[in-house]
Protein backbone atom coordinates (compact mmCIF):
# COMPACT_ATOMS: atom_id res chain seq x y z
CA UNK A 1 0.00 0.00 0.00
CA UNK A 2 1.74 3.19 -1.17
CA UNK A 3 1.51 6.39 2.11
CA UNK A 4 1.03 9.83 1.10
CA UNK A 5 1.98 12.12 3.31
CA UNK A 6 3.95 15.49 3.42
CA UNK A 7 7.52 16.42 4.69
CA UNK A 8 9.86 19.48 4.63
CA UNK A 9 13.42 19.30 3.33
CA UNK A 10 15.92 22.66 3.10
CA UNK A 11 12.57 25.05 3.38
CA UNK A 12 10.81 23.21 0.70
CA UNK A 13 7.62 21.43 1.77
CA UNK A 14 6.71 18.62 -0.35
CA UNK A 15 4.64 15.28 -0.85
CA UNK A 16 6.14 11.74 -0.36
CA UNK A 17 4.41 8.31 -1.62
CA UNK A 18 6.03 5.84 0.64
CA UNK A 19 5.98 2.05 1.27
CA UNK A 20 7.27 0.17 4.08
CA UNK A 21 9.57 -3.27 4.00
CA UNK A 22 12.85 -3.85 4.96
CA UNK A 23 16.45 -2.90 3.61
CA UNK A 24 17.60 -0.01 3.01
CA UNK A 25 15.85 2.72 2.00
CA UNK A 26 15.14 3.82 -2.01
CA UNK A 27 14.71 7.20 -2.41
CA UNK A 28 13.42 8.04 -6.11
CA UNK A 29 13.67 11.18 -8.22
CA UNK A 30 10.99 12.48 -10.95
CA UNK A 31 12.10 14.34 -13.95
CA UNK A 32 11.50 17.65 -15.52
CA UNK A 33 7.70 18.84 -14.96
CA UNK A 34 6.84 15.50 -13.62
CA UNK A 35 5.93 14.32 -10.16
CA UNK A 36 6.21 11.63 -7.51
CA UNK A 37 3.78 9.72 -9.43
CA UNK A 38 5.34 8.71 -12.18
CA UNK A 39 6.92 5.85 -9.62
CA UNK A 40 3.63 4.35 -8.68
CA UNK A 41 4.01 1.42 -10.41
CA UNK A 42 7.38 0.74 -9.12
CA UNK A 43 6.54 1.82 -5.76
CA UNK A 44 4.15 -0.74 -5.72
CA UNK A 45 6.34 -3.38 -6.98
CA UNK A 46 8.86 -2.56 -4.37
CA UNK A 47 6.17 -3.20 -1.62
CA UNK A 48 5.04 -6.65 -2.95
CA UNK A 49 8.67 -7.56 -2.74
CA UNK A 50 8.63 -6.34 0.96
CA UNK A 51 11.37 -2.89 0.15
CA UNK A 52 11.46 0.15 2.24
CA UNK A 53 11.47 3.24 -0.61
CA UNK A 54 9.98 6.51 -1.15
CA UNK A 55 9.00 8.92 -3.81
CA UNK A 56 8.96 13.13 -3.17
CA UNK A 57 8.08 15.90 -5.40
CA UNK A 58 10.98 17.89 -6.33
CA UNK A 59 11.06 21.95 -5.74
CA UNK A 60 8.64 23.47 -8.34
CA UNK A 61 7.10 20.18 -9.38
CA UNK A 62 3.73 18.03 -8.87
CA UNK A 63 2.26 19.89 -5.11
CA UNK A 64 6.24 20.42 -3.56
CA UNK A 65 6.62 24.37 -2.85
CA UNK A 66 7.18 26.67 -5.83
CA UNK A 67 11.06 27.18 -6.45
CA UNK A 68 13.17 30.03 -5.38
CA UNK A 69 14.84 33.22 -7.32
CA UNK A 70 17.93 31.84 -9.21
CA UNK A 71 20.00 28.90 -10.80
CA UNK A 72 17.75 25.78 -10.02
CA UNK A 73 20.24 23.34 -10.15
CA UNK A 74 21.73 24.24 -6.26
CA UNK A 75 18.06 24.41 -5.28
CA UNK A 76 17.75 20.94 -6.31
CA UNK A 77 20.89 19.59 -5.01
CA UNK A 78 19.97 21.23 -1.78
CA UNK A 79 16.62 19.16 -1.06
CA UNK A 80 18.17 15.93 -1.97
CA UNK A 81 21.14 16.89 0.14
CA UNK A 82 18.32 17.62 2.91
CA UNK A 83 16.67 14.11 2.31
CA UNK A 84 20.18 12.30 2.42
CA UNK A 85 20.98 13.98 5.45
CA UNK A 86 17.44 12.68 7.05
CA UNK A 87 17.47 9.15 6.02
CA UNK A 88 20.19 7.79 4.66
CA UNK A 89 22.32 5.91 3.50
CA UNK A 90 20.16 5.72 0.44
CA UNK A 91 20.13 3.90 -2.86
CA UNK A 92 19.11 7.13 -5.18
CA UNK A 93 17.20 6.78 -8.55
CA UNK A 94 16.12 8.98 -11.04
CA UNK A 95 14.68 9.88 -14.45
CA UNK A 96 15.67 12.54 -16.49
CA UNK A 97 16.56 15.39 -14.28
CA UNK A 98 15.82 13.04 -11.41
CA UNK A 99 19.13 11.08 -12.54
CA UNK A 100 21.32 14.06 -13.14
CA UNK A 101 20.14 15.24 -9.75
CA UNK A 102 21.13 11.77 -8.19
CA UNK A 103 24.30 10.99 -9.65
CA UNK A 104 25.38 14.80 -8.37
CA UNK A 105 24.81 13.88 -4.62
CA UNK A 106 26.61 10.63 -5.19
CA UNK A 107 29.21 13.04 -6.38
CA UNK A 108 28.86 15.03 -3.07
CA UNK A 109 28.37 12.10 -0.51
CA UNK A 110 30.83 9.36 0.05
CA UNK A 111 29.36 5.82 -0.03
CA UNK A 112 28.11 5.60 3.36
CA UNK A 113 25.83 8.31 2.50
CA UNK A 114 24.49 7.23 -0.53
CA UNK A 115 24.48 3.35 -0.77
CA UNK A 116 23.83 3.22 -4.87
CA UNK A 117 22.40 5.42 -7.26
CA UNK A 118 20.24 4.09 -10.59
CA UNK A 119 20.48 6.77 -13.43
CA UNK A 120 17.17 6.10 -16.34
CA UNK A 121 17.93 8.40 -19.07
CA UNK A 122 19.78 10.81 -17.42
CA UNK A 123 19.70 14.17 -19.97
CA UNK A 124 22.90 15.75 -19.42
CA UNK A 125 25.35 14.18 -22.26
CA UNK A 126 22.75 14.34 -25.01
CA UNK A 127 24.43 16.20 -27.79
CA UNK A 128 21.37 15.92 -30.10
CA UNK A 129 19.85 18.63 -31.91
CA UNK A 130 17.66 19.50 -29.06
CA UNK A 131 20.32 19.76 -26.62
CA UNK A 132 22.48 21.98 -28.84
CA UNK A 133 19.97 24.48 -29.58
CA UNK A 134 18.71 24.53 -25.72
CA UNK A 135 22.09 25.23 -25.15
CA UNK A 136 22.28 28.35 -26.85
CA UNK A 137 20.96 31.15 -24.91
CA UNK A 138 17.58 31.78 -22.78
CA UNK A 139 15.26 32.38 -25.68
CA UNK A 140 13.67 34.97 -23.45
CA UNK A 141 11.43 37.02 -25.77
CA UNK A 142 9.98 34.07 -27.67
CA UNK A 143 9.08 31.96 -24.16
CA UNK A 144 7.15 35.35 -23.98
CA UNK A 145 5.48 35.32 -26.80
CA UNK A 146 4.33 31.84 -26.07
CA UNK A 147 3.04 32.67 -22.72
CA UNK A 148 0.71 35.51 -24.39
CA UNK A 149 -0.52 33.00 -27.51
CA UNK A 150 -4.66 33.10 -27.34
CA UNK A 151 -4.85 29.42 -27.12
CA UNK A 152 -7.56 27.79 -25.80
CA UNK A 153 -7.08 26.03 -22.31
CA UNK A 154 -8.99 22.97 -23.87
CA UNK A 155 -7.12 22.58 -26.65
CA UNK A 156 -3.32 22.60 -24.67
CA UNK A 157 -4.48 20.53 -22.22
CA UNK A 158 -5.43 18.15 -25.19
CA UNK A 159 -2.22 18.90 -26.80
CA UNK A 160 -0.32 18.36 -23.60
CA UNK A 161 -2.08 14.79 -23.01
CA UNK A 162 -0.68 13.84 -26.77
CA UNK A 163 2.93 15.18 -26.57
CA UNK A 164 2.91 13.25 -22.74
CA UNK A 165 1.26 10.25 -24.75
CA UNK A 166 3.88 10.32 -27.92
CA UNK A 167 7.23 11.46 -26.23
CA UNK A 168 7.36 10.27 -22.88
CA UNK A 169 5.95 6.26 -23.46
CA UNK A 170 7.52 4.01 -25.80
CA UNK A 171 5.89 2.64 -29.15
CA UNK A 172 2.97 1.07 -28.75
CA UNK A 173 2.56 1.42 -24.97
CA UNK A 174 -1.14 2.67 -23.31
CA UNK A 175 -0.49 5.41 -21.90
CA UNK A 176 -2.03 5.83 -18.54
CA UNK A 177 -4.62 8.06 -18.04
CA UNK A 178 -3.81 9.02 -14.58
CA UNK A 179 -0.25 10.21 -15.69
CA UNK A 180 -1.62 12.19 -18.32
CA UNK A 181 -3.72 14.20 -15.97
CA UNK A 182 -0.95 14.98 -13.85
CA UNK A 183 1.20 16.08 -17.08
CA UNK A 184 -2.20 18.21 -17.52
CA UNK A 185 -1.83 19.58 -13.93
CA UNK A 186 1.88 20.32 -14.29
CA UNK A 187 1.33 22.25 -17.79
CA UNK A 188 -2.61 23.51 -18.00
CA UNK A 189 -2.46 26.77 -19.75
CA UNK A 190 0.53 28.43 -22.33
CA UNK A 191 1.48 30.30 -19.68
CA UNK A 192 3.08 27.11 -17.99
CA UNK A 193 4.06 25.90 -21.37
CA UNK A 194 6.34 29.13 -21.78
CA UNK A 195 7.22 28.73 -17.70
CA UNK A 196 8.70 24.92 -18.60
CA UNK A 197 10.06 25.63 -21.52
CA UNK A 198 11.96 28.58 -20.30
CA UNK A 199 13.15 26.31 -16.93
CA UNK A 200 13.85 24.01 -18.77
CA UNK A 201 16.59 25.66 -21.45
CA UNK A 202 17.73 27.35 -17.75
CA UNK A 203 18.39 24.26 -16.59
CA UNK A 204 20.43 23.22 -19.62
CA UNK A 205 22.44 26.11 -19.62
CA UNK A 206 23.45 25.37 -16.09
CA UNK A 207 24.99 22.23 -17.78
CA UNK A 208 26.62 23.46 -20.42
CA UNK A 209 29.42 20.61 -20.72
CA UNK A 210 27.53 17.99 -18.94
CA UNK A 211 28.64 16.47 -15.83
CA UNK A 212 32.09 18.06 -14.83
CA UNK A 213 34.70 15.80 -13.22
CA UNK A 214 31.93 13.41 -12.05
CA UNK A 215 33.33 10.77 -9.68
CA UNK A 216 31.42 8.68 -7.68
CA UNK A 217 32.75 6.37 -5.51
CA UNK A 218 29.12 4.06 -4.90
CA UNK A 219 27.80 1.49 -7.06
CA UNK A 220 25.68 3.36 -10.55
CA UNK A 221 23.66 1.42 -12.56
CA UNK A 222 22.35 3.27 -15.94
CA UNK A 223 19.58 2.21 -17.82
CA UNK A 224 18.43 4.09 -20.77
CA UNK A 225 14.94 2.74 -23.30
CA UNK A 226 15.77 2.21 -27.02
CA UNK A 227 12.60 4.26 -28.02
CA UNK A 228 13.37 7.19 -25.64
CA UNK A 229 12.21 10.32 -28.05
CA UNK A 230 13.58 12.84 -25.83
CA UNK A 231 17.11 11.88 -25.02
CA UNK A 232 19.25 9.45 -27.15
CA UNK A 233 20.44 6.36 -26.24
CA UNK A 234 24.40 7.74 -26.67
CA UNK A 235 23.74 9.75 -23.77
CA UNK A 236 23.57 6.46 -21.43
CA UNK A 237 26.37 5.14 -23.58
CA UNK A 238 28.68 8.52 -22.92
CA UNK A 239 27.43 8.14 -19.39
CA UNK A 240 28.54 4.99 -18.98
CA UNK A 241 32.39 5.98 -20.90
CA UNK A 242 32.69 8.43 -18.06
CA UNK A 243 32.12 6.34 -15.04
CA UNK A 244 34.05 2.98 -16.35
CA UNK A 245 32.67 1.03 -13.24
CA UNK A 246 29.05 1.94 -13.87
CA UNK A 247 26.87 -1.17 -15.24
CA UNK A 248 24.79 -0.23 -18.61
CA UNK A 249 21.33 -1.57 -19.23
CA UNK A 250 19.42 -0.62 -22.41
CA UNK A 251 15.96 -1.61 -22.42
CA UNK A 252 14.72 -2.73 -26.30
CA UNK A 253 11.41 -1.20 -26.60
CA UNK A 254 11.20 1.55 -23.55
CA UNK A 255 10.80 5.26 -23.77
CA UNK A 256 11.91 8.31 -21.86
CA UNK A 257 10.65 6.92 -18.79
CA UNK A 258 11.30 3.31 -18.26
CA UNK A 259 9.30 3.62 -14.97
CA UNK A 260 6.27 3.86 -16.52
CA UNK A 261 6.50 1.36 -19.42
CA UNK A 262 7.99 -1.34 -17.50
CA UNK A 263 7.41 -0.37 -13.80
CA UNK A 264 7.94 -4.42 -12.57
CA UNK A 265 11.38 -4.30 -14.74
CA UNK A 266 12.54 -1.21 -13.04
CA UNK A 267 12.10 -2.91 -9.78
CA UNK A 268 13.49 -6.25 -10.63
CA UNK A 269 16.63 -4.24 -11.88
CA UNK A 270 16.55 -2.11 -8.41
CA UNK A 271 16.66 -5.25 -6.44
CA UNK A 272 19.05 -7.33 -8.17
CA UNK A 273 21.74 -4.71 -8.78
CA UNK A 274 23.02 -4.35 -5.15
CA UNK A 275 23.20 -8.08 -5.12
CA UNK A 276 25.42 -7.93 -8.74
CA UNK A 277 27.48 -5.53 -7.15
CA UNK A 278 28.49 -7.70 -3.67
CA UNK A 279 29.14 -10.36 -5.67
CA UNK A 280 31.80 -8.73 -7.87
CA UNK A 281 33.05 -7.67 -4.99
CA UNK A 282 33.43 -10.69 -3.52
CA UNK A 283 35.02 -11.96 -6.89
CA UNK A 284 37.50 -9.52 -6.52
CA UNK A 285 38.10 -9.84 -2.78
CA UNK A 286 38.80 -13.98 -3.45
Amino acid sequence: MITETTARYHDVNTRVLSVSGSGGPILLLHGYADSADTWRGVLAALAAAGRTAFAVDLPGFGLADRRGPGSMTPQFDAFVDAIIAEHGPLTLVGNSLGAATALHAAARHPAGEVAAVVALDEPLLARHWLARVGRLREYRFFFRLVGLLPIPTSLVRWGVRRAAALLVYGPGIVADPEFLSTAVRSIPDMRAVAARGRDAVRYAREHPSGHIDLTITCPVLIVHGTEDRIIPVSAARALHALLPDSELVILPGVGHCPQLDVPDKVCQLLLQFPDRTADQHSDVAS
